[in-house]
């Protein structure tokens, strides 16, 4: 027993440092056998070309046609970036060798090449341990795994090696080399002497040796920035103490610096003791984690991590679990939203270069595509790889670019040298369509929602309002793609224009997440635009030179089919050629398809490509206002996947026999969900269970009648119903809840059935029940801002208004009602046949008369708003004159003679229709929502104070409102409660109390296990108190989906085009939550709350989307304005 005991505990201490390491968990996995992986890209990453090699044709721009060129690395300083480079002419530790530097100010434009490291010449006579030949005229290999290093006092040194390799194969890294190597980069773009800070002990006999020194003379047709040109330097370099006082105090910092130290183990003396670590790991790199220990990622993705900053490193050193890479270099870093990203090559080749995300640094959970392009390795050589490879970033310290971006360089096939940017935050999934009119940008570094693949000769670029790719490379090409939400039925529409019809390449292809294209688009060398069905090609048509055509592509992946229109005519449609599940890119490139190299091609190859020094005569293709839209039911919604929901109503449509059946069956539940409400996310499975159960419900009522769609209360029949078993009671509910749906005609026509769905009159028993339906209708138009459909409700809300100002209106100006008409019967406070001043309908009125106002201000008909203003104004003032209870400090029922002396949920009612007061002294009244003597029970707030002696005494099972827990009074106080906290900078309650009752009103709606909306229920023991009766199941009486959307996440409609958020959820609640797909003003909105931006991948924080677009943000959870954003 013992030894199973110590096994287990083996494995579990395993198990918690693999948790405790760097680790992979995604499900996504590279393909090797093709260039891109099959990875989906991140969306706005921009490649960039700084050095295209030309032994053919050598030049300072292709750095004297040396054509090994390889193992960059990066800083930001000063408002540059600085960008440097092991150069060799042809092989990889073959010399002569230099380390080369550029310069750009904004990561597109880049200097062309100039020698940071010169040539170094190996004594003659060196040589090796176990070795016989010796240096005789060689030089040494240019090598570093450190590039950059900025000074506390801001002095900027780049960092070299010097190896040296006495043939070919010889390892010049194996620390029998010359040294390590600093310069300092000065603000003018001059650079200062090249010293030592640190020597090899195999060349340390040689630093006095009068036969070594010498004095070289650099390069003039390759050198020509300032400060360099016309400069010699002495052989060999002075020691880093020689070095000016900034210079030598930033090398002291270094050689302080273990995490910079780590980084010389391969060049070092072997054993060196100034090495923290002397293990043979490759390439290492590093980041600070959130609880300050630093992480380290080498070559093959071995870990380990360091609680002492890189003094000493857990043991053993091994594999990141999880992840695939080869022996090429691994980037990470900590982003500057404070997640963490590792870039590298996840196969056993050097292809394709990803990213993965992570919201610790430990746990690495997504992989998505960087570069995904391979151009013909011109120049074969020793050791040369294909691929983009060796990344490297920007270390920390070293500066953050101004856009907070992530900045990478890496080589690709050793050959030429570029960049790549990564929008920050690092966004997975496109969350808009495309709407592009590039002459709104002066540069391509503006589109940020555009990936971009530009090489030095086959540049992409603006040119007023066309985006173009000008390629005279014959092996490489130009490539721009839009990444876009998830597509079934897709249109593509934009300008598109060739410089020339003679010769050049154009295809548009359309691609699902992997990278597939199903269908393509081209225009030829021979002047011909085609589409590509199958095997064969239909013509579209010829084009001319510099002539504008507009494409139009309909898009089906039901159907497979591709319809295309040029200039408004159709030109041809043909079937896909590949089946995918759904369209998420529109890629357009300057040449065909490449699929060499293969997972087959030999390793290592010495050759030159024929004419590898040529250019093709330059062809132009140009793209302007760019638009996309989908036609799928959900293709509206920018974060979330509807079907990854589906299952909540799978799970519903399990729990009954579904015995009443009306417009919309069960069966077709889920599709009239998708086509209709807002997505909701969150990490408490009630809360999202009851959300999408709660409009599985409020879709069983929706009825069709003879007039239009009507929306009932119960399912069964009532004998005190009205025509089309319609009820009153609620109606102001079913309007709050169903202004959601993006669909207006059931709430439009429903409207329509109450008002004229009696022969063109309104129905019969539409007042037997207290209204606030006018107060509702107007929520409703805060929501869609549909002007003209709630002023064609004006004559009909002005009727009903007047209807109850004659026939409830008191002589005192207060309107009366029985509490079984206010829809509340057995209360303390009423009775079924009592005249008596509620709090419920004068809130209502007021509600009523504010809309009634609103609405005429709209129409224009300034009188009929000046009057309704004042009788807004009237039962305002006789509301807190008369129904406030100043010794109870609560709003309370009026009997004529004198107040009730209860207090009831009806008295919150003046915040539910937000009418104005002073909170300072009437907000008192919410203290009694969270006492336990008041209001709090536990299922919920109760209808009566529970500390009232007539609390409960009505009897059971009679509807009684004297202190039972009714959903529809809980809709209402939290409605209220909302409306109060958000216009109060600091309210008596808070966002704390808010979602406690929420969380209790989720969790009382449930009954025997399952999700259950009814009639009301007990406040100790959540018992439905008519749970058993038909006519309680799916009662249609509250809301609850208007709460979630409203309160805890926070969207508070408005009649502007400014946005407001301020989601009632108390932080540390919720790590994250997505209500997405909104119709709000013609608009879909989406609000994100992702603590750590690694839920979805749009950023840390609370942030706010318009059709995709972000418009505003910040990083805490609170109240968000975005001005002037619809």
């Amino acid at each position: 027993m013992k030894k199973y005991i110590i096994m287990a505990a083996v494995m579990l201490a395993t198990g918690a440092q693999a948790q405790d390491r760097v680790h992979y968990t995604g499900t996504e996995l590279s393909n090797p056998q093709r260039h891109d992986g099959g990875l989906s890209p991140v969306v706005g990453v921009h490649n960039i070309q700084t050095l295209r090699a030309n032994r053919e044709k050598p030049s300072q721009a292709n750095g004297d046609g040396w054509t090994y060129n390889h193992q960059p690395m990066m800083a930001y300083w000063q408002g540059s970036f600085y960008m440097h480079y092991l150069c060799d002419p042809v092989d990889e530790h073959v010399p002569p060798s230099r380390t080369m530097l550029q310069t750009s100010k904004d990561g597109y434009q880049w200097t062309d090449p100039v020698i940071l490291f010169p040539e170094y010449p190996v004594p003659d006579g060196y040589t090796k341990p176990g070795r016989q030949d010796k240096a005789q005229g060689l030089t040494a290999i240019a090598h570093q795994r450190v590039g950059w290093y900025v000074a506390k006092d801001g002095t900027l040194l780049a960092m070299g090696n010097y190896g040296v390799a006495l043939d070919k194969k010889d390892d010049p890294n194996d620390g029998n080399g010359i040294g390590r190597v600093v310069r300092e980069i000065k603000a003018d773009g001059s650079m200062g002497e090249v010293f030592f800070i640190y020597v090899n002990s195999s060349y340390k006999p040689y630093l006095n040796t009068k036969a070594v020194k010498a004095t070289a003379r650099l390069d003039h047709n390759i050198v020509r920035a300032e400060g360099t040109c016309n400069e010699d330097y002495k052989i060999p370099f002075r020691m880093y103490t020689k070095a000016p006082k900034n210079v030598r105090k930033a090398c002291e910092e270094i050689l302080a610096n273990p995490r910079y130290r780590m980084q010389w183990v391969e060049e070092a003396d072997r054993n060196d003791p100034l090495i923290p670590l002397n293990k043979a790991y490759k390439a290492y790199c590093d980041y600070t984690l959130p609880d300050g220990r630093i992480a380290s990622l080498w070559k093959h993705a071995l870990t380990s991590i360091s609680s002492d900053g890189g003094l000493t490193w857990e043991q053993p050193v091994e594999r990141a679990k999880g992840f695939v890479n080869s022996n090429a270099k691994i980037w990470g870093q900590r982003l500057s939203d404070g997640t963490y990203a590792t870039v590298y090559n996840p196969s056993e080749f050097r292809w394709p270069m990803a990213i993965s995300l992570s919201k610790d640094g430990l746990e690495y959970t997504t992989l998505n595509l960087v570069c995904g392009e391979i151009t013909r390795m011109r120049y074969g050589g020793n050791y040369k790889s294909n691929g983009p490879q060796y990344i490297r970033g920007i270390q920390e310290g070293n500066g953050t670019p101004k856009d907070g971006d992530m900045w990478l360089t890496y080589s690709m096939n050793k050959e030429d040298m570029w960049v790549s940017r990564v929008p920050v935050p690092v966004q997975t999934v496109a969350h808009d369509h495309a709407n592009n009119d590039f002459s709104k940008h002066t540069t391509i570094a503006e589109l940020t929602d555009w990936n971009i693949y530009s090489p030095v000769m086959a540049r992409v670029g603006l040119d007023g309002k066309w985006l173009t790719m000008k390629d005279s490379d014959p092996f490489d090409l130009a490539r721009i793609e839009r990444k876009i939400p998830a597509s079934k039925e897709l249109t593509v529409e934009f300008d598109l224009k060739a410089g020339q019809n003679n010769h050049g390449l154009l295809q548009i292809e359309f691609l699902d997440e992997n990278g597939t294209a199903c269908s393509r688009i081209e225009m030829t060398d021979q002047g011909q635009m085609r589409c590509k069905g199958g095997a064969r090609y239909g013509g579209l048509g010829n084009y001319e030179p510099g002539k504008e055509y507009h494409v139009k592509a309909i898009l089906s992946v039901k159907n497979r089919l591709i319809q295309v229109f040029v200039n408004g005519k159709k030109a041809g449609q043909r079937i896909f050629f590949a089946p995918v599940a759904a369209i998420e890119r529109v890629m357009f490139r300057t040449g065909g398809e490449r699929t060499f190299p293969t997972i087959d091609t030999e390793a290592d190859w010495y050759g030159t490509l024929e004419n590898a020094g040529r250019s093709d005569k330059e062809a132009t293709y140009s793209i302007a206002n760019f638009k996309t839209s989908s036609q799928d039911v959900t293709g509206t919604a920018a974060f979330l996947n509807a079907a990854d929901y589906k299952h909540h109503v799978d799970y519903f449509n399990t729990m009954e026999d579904e015995n009443i059946v009306q417009a919309i069956p069960n069966a077709k539940a889920w599709e009239w969900m998708q086509e209709n409400i807002p997505l909701f996310d969150c990490p408490q499975t009630q809360f999202e269970q009851m959300y999408y159960y709660r409009w599985w419900t409020i879709r069983k009522h929706i009825e069709k009648t003879s007039v239009g769609y009507a929306m009932t209360e119960f399912l069964v029949r009532r004998s005190y119903s009205d025509k089309y078993n319609l009820i009153a009671s609620g109606v102001g509910h079913h309007i709050h809840e169903s202004r959601w749906m993006r669909n207006p005609i059931y709430l439009d026509q429903a409207m329509n059935t109450w008002f004229h769905g009696n022969n063109g009159k309104p129905m019969k028993k539409i007042g037997n029940y207290s209204s606030w339906i006018a107060h509702s209708l107007w929520q409703r138009y805060l929501a869609d801002g549909r002007k003209d459909w709630i002023v064609g409700m004006l004559d009909d809300l002005d009727w009903e208004f007047n209807q109850w100002d004659t026939t409830h209106r008191l002589p005192n100006r207060l309107f009366w009602q029985a509490d079984v008409q206010d829809a509340m019967e057995e209360t303390i406070s009423g009775g079924r046949r009592k005249k008596y001043m509620r709090p419920s309908i004068n809130s209502y009125m007021y509600g009523n008369a504010m809309a009634l106002a609103n609405i005429s201000a709209l129409a224009g008909k300034d009188d009929m708003a000046k009057l309704y203003t004042q009788r807004a104004d009237t039962i305002k003032n006789l509301i807190l004159s008369t129904l406030w209870n100043e010794k109870h400090q609560f709003f309370e029922t009026h009997r004529g003679d004198s107040s009730a002396n209860v207090r009831e949920a009806i008295g919150f009612m003046p915040w539910y229709v937000n009418m104005p007061m002073d909170d300072s002294k009437y907000g008192v009244a919410w203290l009694q929502a969270a006492d336990k003597k008041g209001f709090s029970a536990p299922y919920g707030q109760t209808t009566a104070e529970r500390r009232h002696p007539e609390f409960r005494t009505r009897g059971v099972g009679k509807c009684e409102w004297d202190g039972a827990v009714w959903p529809f009074a809980t809709s209402q106080t939290l409605t209220a409660m909302a409306n109060y906290i958000n216009r109060n900078d600091n309210p008596i309650v808070g966002d704390s109390l808010y979602f406690a009752e929420m969380q209790k009103y989720v969790e009382s709606q449930s009954h025997r296990g399952r999700p259950y909306i009814g009639e009301y229920l007990d406040e100790t023991t959540g018992y439905w108190l008519k749970g058993d009766q038909e006519r309680s199941r799916y009662y249609n009486h509250s809301t609850f989906c208007d709460m979630i959307i409203t309160g805890i996440c926070g969207l508070r409609p408005r009649p502007d085009n400014t946005i407001e958020v301020n989601p009632l959820l108390p932080e540390g609640k919720w790590n994250y939550f997505c209500l997405d797909n909104v119709l709000y003003h013609g608009h879909n909105i989406s609000i994100v709350w992702d603590k750590d931006g690694n839920r979805y991948h749009a950023g840390k924080g609370l942030r706010v989307f318009v059709d995709g677009k972000l418009v505003g943000s910040r990083e805490t959870l609170g109240k968000l304005i975005c001005e002037k954003v619809l």
